[in-house]
């Protein structure tokens, strides 16, 4: 329970510090800006993703409180891996439609990826600690 409270505000302070990074409508970008914003994005998947692997791989054989992703006998198996990894894929999808759309976006929503990096290693280091 304290560490579930202590990452919700982790969560909600990382919002609270870059909410004042939303770029407002009418502001031009230059080019250099926006190619940084860009690669930002990209180096933020690698933690992404990271800590979404580790966390499946902490997780696995454990029993699962999600009814999704548990398998019948309530184990974090096979299933639950390929759906939380290709949720994450498919995050990482509407993420890249987003930026191309609005590249603007692309520093905020790098944000989010480290914070939910944070946040999902931390569950992963809980789950290998009660293994």
């Amino acid at each position: 329970m304290r560490f579930t409270m202590l990452s919700a505000a982790l969560l909600i302070s990382s919002l609270a510090a870059f909410a004042g990074d939303l770029p407002a409508a009418h502001t031009p970008v230059d080019d250099t800006a926006r190619a940084a914003a860009l690669k930002s994005w990209k180096i933020s998947l690698a933690p992404l993703v990271g800590s979404q692997a580790l966390d499946a791989a902490s997780s696995y054989g454990m029993r699962e409180l999600n009814p999704l992703l548990a398998s019948p006998n309530g184990g974090f198996e096979g299933k639950a891996t390929a759906i939380k990894l290709g949720v994450t894929g498919a995050m990482v999808g509407v993420e890249y439609l987003v930026i191309r759309k609005y590249p603007r976006s692309a520093g905020v929503i790098s944000k989010l990826n480290w914070t939910t990096g944070i946040v999902t290693t931390g569950f992963a280091i809980h789950n290998f600690a009660i293994k």
